[in-house]
């Protein structure tokens, strides 16, 4: 009689005990979501605001400038000469913003040049478009794809990081920011 009472005694004991521990666990995963929350709310407030034409330095990686943003539907170089690369907007009811940001490269050994920075226009507060990147050659006469060609030591690169958006973006005022990923660190340049 004494081992059955035991026994019960033991198995009601684990169930409660088993029970106490799933409420702790919905309290420590309920808190830790709430700290995710607060720790992404922090880290969208740290993204540095920069302003256009201002040498951006991350010490030991890279300094950038935003030289200037511009639509078109069509994105030729800036000094193009007989013959030349250009990207046109094909789709109707589009057109590209191009981001012009002049990157210098702080490393000890050349990097592509894709791989400095990544860019994403943000419209309305709540439109994400992604960019695709072109780097200029020859004193700007041709571009040239940012995959193949790398920068090299305290050397510079003028990288176009182009985006397709609707044309309605183009006419009216509502807010268009550039956020800039460069070594894991993030930068705001607010456009309008």
């Amino acid at each position: 009689m004494k081992k059955i009472l035991s026994t019960i005694f033991i198995g009601v004991f684990l169930l409660t005990m088993s029970g106490c521990r799933q409420e702790v666990s919905t309290e420590t995963a309920s808190k830790n979501n709430t700290e995710k929350k607060a720790q992404t709310s922090k880290k969208d407030d740290k993204k540095d605001i920069i302003d256009k034409g201002k040498v951006n330095e991350i010490k030991d990686y890279c300094e950038f400038t935003v030289i200037d943003t511009k639509f078109g539907k069509r994105i030729n170089p800036p000094n193009p000469k007989d013959m030349y690369t250009y990207y046109e907007a094909k789709e109707p009811g589009t057109v590209y913003f191009d981001t012009v940001i002049d990157v210098k490269s702080l490393l000890a050994e050349g990097k592509r040049s894709d791989e400095f920075l990544s860019v994403k226009v943000i419209y309305d507060n709540k439109y994400k478009y992604k960019t695709f990147s072109t780097i200029e050659k020859d004193k700007g006469t041709n571009f040239t794809y940012t995959n193949i060609t790398p920068i090299e030591p305290l050397k510079k690169g003028m990288i176009h990081f182009i985006a397709e958006v609707p044309e309605e973006i183009e006419k009216d005022n509502k807010s268009l920011v550039i956020l800039i990923n460069a070594n894991n660190k993030e930068f705001k340049y607010v456009v309008r």
